[in-house]
């Protein structure tokens, strides 16, 4: 470039000089008159300010030129980007149908009532509630400096959905749409499980309806009109003559039904009575759902431990009993044959000396069988308790290890706490 400016200052030099030397310029051609036509140098020199011309135009012809193409490029750029912005847009259009979002939007807008929830809008909330954790997980690892791997960490952590949560969220929403009862469903452990040896007898009080049951019927012939009344009570509600207000927990409602109704679902924890004490019943979520499941657990297993312990108790006291009432057979069948023994001395069947030796025989085979009742009766026991301590620590063992249990032990009978 140095080069070029060069040449260009010789031929402004030249061109100068020339003019004074009676130089002229036609049509863009530079010619010579007078002596200096026949000047080798001046001729060297016009021919220099000529290619120097065409260097110059050259030069300008190809940055116009350089201007032109990058002037189409910005243009092609700025056209490509726009396609892709358009596509991505039309992209999130066709994919935006099949977010979350869009499918609550739906769900709503064909619900019938629109003001409450069908049976598919609590899972897909609570899943849309878990994708928005991930997304603010996400912005806050990428807010705070993190890289995009420690980002997309953060958002499977927060968004990730486990099958004891899945499993939870199931047993609530079947209680909010009145598929189950809130009750039963505190009875499964958070796996899905259920433990008959622990929360079967619970379990069975709901196999029965009690409204088809005979001995309600014939007790309540008229009681059908009081679960046409479901929609128009309150807590406020004024029952008709023979009914009673309660708030029906399962379903988060007040009927009116008979005393004898009431009195049931109250026994087994499906109602409260609607009196001045009655305090509504706190709304079910998952974490109220995961507490009660788990208090009820820790209630069936000391219930379980506590039968366990009555068992035993009861299987030593039954076992003291027969034995106390062999050993009392036993000093009665001494006493007997003691009693025949003296007859006969009295009768004169037998001597003094013979009497002293047949009571003497008669106690110590007596004192020998009692000796050996007494020692049965402490092996019995022995048994007994060994074979409590290794049930009780077999069905302990069981749920030791268990992450929501706590075991402690209160004067040696083991007792779980929540942990």
């Amino acid at each position: 470039m140095n080069g070029i400016i060069y040449i260009f200052g010789v031929g402004i030099f030249f061109t100068i000089f020339l003019n004074f030397a009676y130089a002229q310029t036609v049509g863009g051609q530079t010619t010579l008159s007078g002596d200096l036509q026949n000047n080798s140098v001046a001729q060297d020199i016009l021919k220099k300010i000529e290619q120097s011309k065409k260097w110059i135009a050259h030069i300008e012809k190809r940055n116009f030129d350089n201007s032109q193409r990058q002037f189409e490029l910005e243009e092609k750029r700025a056209e490509v980007l726009q396609r892709l912005q358009e596509d991505i847009r039309k992209w999130e259009e066709i994919w935006g149908y099949y977010t979350f979002d869009k499918i609550l939007e739906r769900a709503l807008e064909n619900h019938p009532t629109k003001d409450t929830d069908s049976i598919y809008d609590h899972p897909l909330k609570f899943t849309a509630s878990k994708i928005d954790a991930g997304r603010t997980a996400l912005q806050k690892v990428l807010l705070d400096g993190g890289n995009p791997e420690e980002a997309r960490d953060a958002f499977v952590k927060a968004a990730k959905i486990t099958r004891a949560e899945m499993l939870s969220a199931n047993a609530l929403y079947n209680v909010l749409n009145n598929n189950a009862y809130y009750n039963q469903q505190i009875l499964f452990e958070s796996d899905g499980q259920f433990k008959y040896e622990i929360s079967g007898a619970e379990l069975r009080k709901y196999y029965q309806d009690f409204r088809t049951n005979p001995e309600y019927l014939d007790s309540n012939p008229f009681d059908s009109a009081s679960w046409e009344d479901l929609s128009k009570t309150s807590p406020t509600t004024e029952c008709r003559p023979g009914h009673t207000l309660v708030y029906r927990i399962h379903a988060s409602d007040y009927v009116c039904t008979t005393e004898y109704t009431v009195e049931m679902w109250v026994r087994h924890g499906m109602g409260k009575l609607v009196d001045e004490s009655f305090v509504e019943t706190e709304p079910v979520n998952l974490k109220k759902l995961d507490y009660d499941r788990v208090s009820k657990k820790v209630e069936n297993l000391n219930s379980r431990i506590q039968d366990m312990q009555e068992h035993y108790e009861k299987k030593i006291h039954d076992a003291k009993l027969e034995y106390k009432s062999l050993l009392t057979e036993i000093t009665d069948e001494q006493k007997q044959a003691e009693k025949l023994t003296l007859e006969k001395f009295n009768n004169s069947q037998i001597k003094q000396k013979q009497l002293s030796r047949e009571i003497t025989d008669i106690r110590e085979r007596y004192s020998d069988l009692e000796e050996n009742i007494s020692n049965d009766q402490r092996r019995i026991m022995k048994i007994l308790e060994e074979q409590y301590v290794q049930d009780l620590d077999g069905f302990v063992g069981n749920y030791s290890h268990d992450p929501e249990l706590k075991l402690v032990w209160n004067m040696g009978i083991p007792v779980f706490e929540m942990s």
